[in-house]
């Protein structure tokens, strides 16, 4: 049976990554996007800031919408350094997250006012770990990620036999999609960090693999290795 790339991020965020598993795996794969969080930009004040922290690239997409650009910018990763470069940051990444970035920030030790430009949920802490550290960092809530409902094509696949393999890059999308289960198809879930993997616990799965990294191109490479077992025979 030919399994299912099942892709849960926001708009936007599931071409990249589904790109990036079909240039290295070459047997059969069905993708299905089914994002279970949408983006909405929330009312907030431009800060008055020297650089932005941006968490993810939701943090980029909300910035350009206050009309900041321009800024350096510290990244919690190469992703998300990407994208703040070309809406036209001068972006720094810290290869990791948002445990990573604050200790790469707080090594750097740099001068002047910061932001970090988030989500209504985010974990981390980040501007008042910052605060403790004696640099000066405003917390900026400049959007929602509002729950999405799976498609009917995805609770199809998910109700029936063939395996599925789904990537998880937040504890947020990983209870949203717990929430909606259980599911009849073998579920075969690549998770980016141990918070990920904890709230997908309580939902019976097939295999559960944590990502090396939390980043990407870790993410893709446990998303290959779970298609790779599948292939194998029992």
């Amino acid at each position: 049976m030919i399994p299912t790339l099942l892709l849960t991020r926001p708009e936007g965020r599931n071409d990249p990554f589904a790109g990036m598993v079909r240039a290295q795996w070459h047997g059969p794969l069905d993708v299905l996007a089914s994002p279970l969080l949408e983006i909405s930009f929330v009312a907030a004040t431009p800060p008055k800031a020297d650089a932005l922290i941006f968490t993810s690239v939701n943090g980029v997409a909300a910035a350009g919408h206050l009309g900041l650009t321009g800024h350096p910018a510290w990244c919690v990763g190469d992703r998300t350094a990407e994208v703040a470069r070309d809406a036209g940051f001068a972006a720094e990444t810290a290869q990791g997250d948002a445990k990573a970035l604050v200790a790469h920030i707080i090594a750097a030790q740099p001068t002047g006012r910061l932001a970090h430009i988030r989500g209504i949920h985010a974990r981390g802490d980040v501007a008042r770990t910052l605060n403790a550290a004696g640099l000066i960092c405003e917390d900026v809530v400049a959007y929602d990620q509002l729950v999405g409902e799976l498609t009917p094509e995805a609770k199809a696949v998910l109700a029936g036999q063939a395996p599925v393999v789904a990537p998880l890059f937040s504890p947020r999308t990983a209870t949203i999609l717990t929430r909606q289960g259980p599911f009849e198809a073998p579920l075969h879930i690549a998770v980016m960090s141990d918070a990920v993997r904890d709230a997908i616990e309580p939902l019976a799965v097939a295999e559960l693999v944590v990502a090396e990294s939390p980043d990407a191109a870790s993410m893709a490479k446990a998303v290959l290795g779970v298609l790779s077992g599948l292939g194998r025979p029992a």
